[in-house]
């Protein structure tokens, strides 16, 4: 039999196991969490309606990228707050928002970007009801395709333009036996620093689209949601 002190040791052990598995259980492993929709009954005769162009905030739960991420592969971020809609809760904090990787373009040489699309078909409330959406994470552009940071491409460009510049003024001050507007020589200078400059940029990868974790992201609602929500 266990004396007084053994015994609070155990608990204490208890204790700790308790409060780590409950820390554990964050925006990170939302999408994990089994839900049971058809335990909940509808409320009847309320439907609600969201327009589309809709806008609400969701986190990424892990990071989403070009370089790893698969065609068709699932995708699951959360809501880190409220959804509301004219006054009214859509879905609560940590509902999950579901997805599927429709485009995606790993980042490749001579400074070619990566790309990386994701559509939203669905938001799932932590008590189980499961409302269809379709959504897209919101750019600039309006097109919901995440591209890579930089645009190598165009960089690469300017420097080629400005190597050959250099190499013919280069070519042209060497040839000291003949003035320095020697087209010839201004050529082969030209070349020169075009062709190092282009060889380099083969050798230089482009940036992979990448959304870190805990990012917070923008979805944007692409067509009506009309649903009706559940007891709770």
């Amino acid at each position: 039999m266990l004396n007084l002190n053994a015994s609070k040791k155990v608990l204490t052990v208890l204790l700790v196991s308790g409060l780590t598995f409950g820390a554990a259980l964050t925006l990170s492993n939302i999408c994990s969490v089994p839900v049971h929709a058809e335990q909940f009954t509808p409320v009847q005769g309320k439907v609600i309606y969201v327009p589309s162009g809709t806008i609400f905030p969701a986190t990424a739960t892990m990071e989403m990228s070009s370089e790893e991420l698969q065609l068709g592969q699932s995708v699951c971020i959360a809501l880190s707050q409220d959804f509301y809609y004219n006054n009214t809760l859509i879905a609560p904090i940590g509902s999950s928002v579901n997805g599927t990787v429709t485009q995606i373009k790993k980042a490749g040489q001579s400074g070619v970007n990566g790309q990386l699309m994701v559509k939203f078909t669905n938001i799932i409330t932590p008590y189980g009801q499961m409302i269809p959406i379709s959504g897209k994470i919101q750019t600039q552009d309006g097109t919901g395709l995440i591209k890579g940071e930089a645009d190598l491409t165009n960089q690469h460009t300017k420097d080629v333009t400005a190597a050959a510049a250099a190499g013919a003024v280069a070519a042209a001050a060497i040839n000291k036996s003949k003035p320095v507007t020697d087209k010839k020589a201004a050529a082969y200078g030209a070349a020169a620093g075009a062709g190092a400059v282009a060889a380099q940029a083969v050798l230089d990868k482009g940036v992979p689209a990448k959304i870190a974790a805990g990012t917070v992201v923008y979805i944007v609602l692409d067509q009506q949601i009309t649903f009706t929500p559940q007891k709770h």
